[in-house]
């Protein structure tokens, strides 16, 4: 079985959205885990695991993303990851 092809997109959205902070300023640690963020683990485990997967796979159902936050489809899309920036923006 090809990786992550066992997990539908809604669930890799949900897992994202749930790992993710949704809005700006971000907390100091991921709204579902717990994980402290830090310039060398901006992402949660969970958040790690479904990024590369869920923007390889986000085009599979069209409107997929849409519930997504402005944040967390910047985080998700984009080259700089929220949880990565200083501390002086949180």
């Amino acid at each position: 079985m090809t990786a992550g092809m066992g997990v539908t997109v809604a669930q890799l959205v949900t897992i994202w959205a749930a790992h993710t902070p949704a809005t700006l300023p971000v907390p100091l640690t991921c709204p579902t885990c717990g994980h402290p963020y830090s310039e060398k683990a901006p992402l949660c485990p969970s958040a790690a695991v479904v990024r590369p997967l869920l923007r390889r796979r986000r085009h599979e159902i069209p409107g997929a993303i849409d519930a997504l936050t402005p944040n967390q489809l910047m985080d998700l899309t984009g080259k700089r990851l929220s949880t990565a920036l200083p501390e002086v923006t949180r």
